[in-house]
């Protein structure tokens, strides 16, 4: 039926024109979504070495000449319904004759710029059969709405331009047609669609990432934190990585750095504590005039002057040095690592004293009571003494003596003599022999002897004092 009504269109047309078969250009326009001029297979490159822009000219008909002037046709292809220029880019005019159609009166000035590796479409029409049917327009619209806006969607394996919200709008012929989605990231998505009418189709896609939510910490607040050599963040990063094996490292400015790796899989959820980067410390040793002032290095107090500091940061510091009726000193202090950095500063008096507090009068103490003195004892009674003896022993035998001894604190040393008064005394003894008798009495004197003796020992108080 569609046929009989073109066929009685055609018929029509010619009635009404009689013998002319006049040229006329209906509508020249950019294919902003169109990428065939700058896809593999289907470019061209023209005589500057250049992508050449391409003209699909919308006709049924064919044996259609067409004339640049200087800049010349790069390449012409028949198509069915439509004839692809290749062109030059920058062509501001074209010329169309055909054998029986006959010509286009004037030459065709393109309204819009021709630019490289664009494409363009331009409508024919001739006085005797209109080159598109206006009764069935051969497709309908495809509008999609993509997520993510950064996918890339093919159709029918050529790369379609999406919007920057998007969303794209593709005119399909009739038929089916293939569409792929996809983005990094992300799992691709494939499918058919058929277009049978002039309707349009919306389809949504939404891509399933295929990332893993990553956190990464340090305990050091002001660390950056570096993803394959590429910063993230301060102290903490939360986001998402592409499964994979990522270098980590924990940077700071004047200490060592710190690096690991970690392999993170599809759709993980995963919290990395990272080792924080390693202080590189020296010394500093700090001079003052007079000694005794604060060093403080950023509002840290290190200690006083003079002193040597350990494990101050690498790089260049400013140490202030402070104390109090003196004007702060300001100084810089370059610390390298394994060495010591000196500075010194002479400190001047501000002329300021600090007031002497007055001095409550104490209060006069109550006198204790004296104790009476005790009295004096006879030296004969002190701890340190001599003394000499005379004694006289009674028994048998009778003898006379001395002695004489010292206190020395509460050692007591004595030495004594004693002469026996007795006279010899006579002893009588026998012997008895073996066979039983005895021998005449013997006498022989005893006489007592002399005795000198000595002591030592520890005196009480009591034996100081009375003997």
């Amino acid at each position: 039926m569609k046929r009989l009504r073109i066929l009685v269109l055609m018929l029509f047309l010619t009635v009404l024109v009689g013998s002319a078969q006049n040229i006329s250009v209906k509508s020249f326009q950019l294919l902003e979504t169109d990428l065939t001029a700058n896809l593999e297979g289907t470019k061209e490159i023209d005589q500057n070495g250049e992508v050449a822009a391409l003209i699909k000219v919308i006709t049924t008909e064919t044996g259609f000449m067409f004339d640049l002037g200087m800049l010349g046709i790069v390449r012409q292809v028949q198509h069915p319904g439509e004839i692809w220029l290749y062109v030059p880019h920058g062509v501001q005019r074209i010329s169309i004759n055909h054998q029986r159609l006959g010509r286009l009166e004037e030459p065709y000035y393109f309204q819009i710029p021709v630019q490289a590796a664009r494409t363009y479409e331009l409508v024919l029409t001739t006085s005797r059969v209109k080159t598109i049917v206006e009764e069935d327009a051969g497709g309908g619209f495809l509008v999609l709405h993509v997520n993510p806006a950064s996918a890339i969607v093919l159709i029918d394996d050529k790369v379609v331009e999406i919007k920057a919200d998007g969303s794209l709008t593709s005119f399909l012929l009739y038929g089916d047609h293939t569409y792929r989605i996809q983005a990094p990231g992300y799992k691709s998505e494939t499918g058919t669609i058929s277009i049978t009418s002039e309707e349009t189709k919306t389809l949504d896609i939404t891509l399933q990432s295929t990332r893993a939510n990553v956190t990464f910490t340090t305990d050091m607040d002001d660390a950056e934190i570096w993803v394959n050599n590429e910063l993230k963040g301060t102290g903490r990063w939360t986001g998402t990585l592409d499964a994979g094996a990522y270098i980590v490292e924990t940077r700071k400015a004047g200490c060592r750095p710190q690096r690991t790796t970690i392999t993170v899989s599809e759709q993980e959820e995963r919290t990395v504590t990272l080792n924080a980067p390693i202080p590189i410390v020296g010394k500093l040793r700090v001079e003052s005039d007079p000694m005794g002032a604060d060093v403080l290095l950023a509002g840290k107090r290190l200690g006083q002057t003079p002193g040597i500091f350990s494990d101050v940061p690498v790089g260049t510091h400013t140490i202030r040095i402070i104390k109090d009726g003196y004007e702060p000193q300001t100084v810089e202090a370059v610390v390298e690592e394994g060495k010591i950095a000196s500075v010194s500063a002479t400190l001047t008096s501000t002329g300021e004293q600090t007031a002497v507090q007055p001095q409550k009068p104490k209060e006069p103490k109550e006198p204790r009571p004296q104790k009476e003195p005790k009295p004096s004892l006879p030296s004969l009674f002190k701890k340190t003494g001599f003394h000499v003896d005379a004694d006289y022993l009674l028994g048998s035998p009778s003898a006379v003596g001395a002695s004489v001894g010292a206190y020395l604190s509460n050692i007591h040393l004595e030495v004594s003599y004693a002469l026996p008064l007795a006279a010899p005394i006579p002893i009588y003894y026998t012997f008895n022999y073996n066979d039983g008798s005895f021998s005449n009495p013997v006498l022989q004197s005893y006489k007592p002897s002399s005795l000198l003796g000595g002591s030592v020992g520890y005196g009480i108080p009591l034996g100081h004092r009375l003997r």
